[in-house]
């Protein structure tokens, strides 16, 4: 059985740094995206996603950071998160947990996830689900007592990003509007609670 862990460890982490060669599309999605940045960025996603969740080692969920400037969050439906070096270098650590949760409420919203969700979304996505995984993203944070401020901070700060497309910082304006507009309870309620 150790055998076994140790060869598990030994894989995740040439995954974890870019180092293994498989064939699947989320690896090669990884190395278009420029690949996985192993510095103190990724620990810093690491515990922006352990305040959301506890142990990551207790949760199918992870985070890796890309080697991109692009300002962009992503999610998996594996559970797999990641955020841009673009994306963490301009957060602070609640607008990071923000933008983890945001991916997050994606994949809690009723399995509708497609094969990739992103932060960029509103050119992809249709606003609907950017308004869901931003009220349950704002979820998540208040029941982990971080400020749900921080899910409108952070969506003005990728708004603002000379690299966002003008479509976008005027769906990502209208998607600030209603956090702001929400009641406070109804933010505050725990996600699985307005399934």
């Amino acid at each position: 059985m150790r055998g076994k862990a140790l060869l598990y460890l030994l894989s995740m982490t040439m995954l974890a740094c870019g180092c293994a060669t498989a064939a699947d599309p989320m690896r090669s999605w990884v190395r278009h995206e420029g690949g996985v940045l192993c510095d103190a960025r990724g620990e810093r996603a690491q515990r922006a996603l352990a305040r959301l969740i506890g142990k990551p080692l207790d949760s199918r969920l992870t985070v890796q950071v890309l080697q991109t400037p692009v300002v962009c969050a992503y999610g998996w439906p594996t559970g797999h998160l990641f955020v841009t070096q673009g994306l963490i270098d301009r957060l602070d650590d609640d607008e990071l947990a923000a933008a983890l949760a945001h991916e997050m409420g994606h994949l809690l919203d009723h399995g509708r996830l497609p094969m990739l969700a992103s932060l960029r979304g509103c050119c992809n996505q249709s606003a609907d689900a950017e308004v869901r995984a931003d009220a349950l993203g704002a979820g998540l944070l208040a029941s982990h007592g971080i400020p749900t401020g921080a899910m409108i901070s952070m969506l003005a700060k990728v708004r603002s990003c000379n690299d966002t497309h003008p479509g976008c910082r005027e769906a990502i304006g209208h998607r600030i509007e209603l956090l702001q507009d929400a009641p406070a309870d109804a933010i505050n309620a725990p996600p699985t609670a307005r399934r």
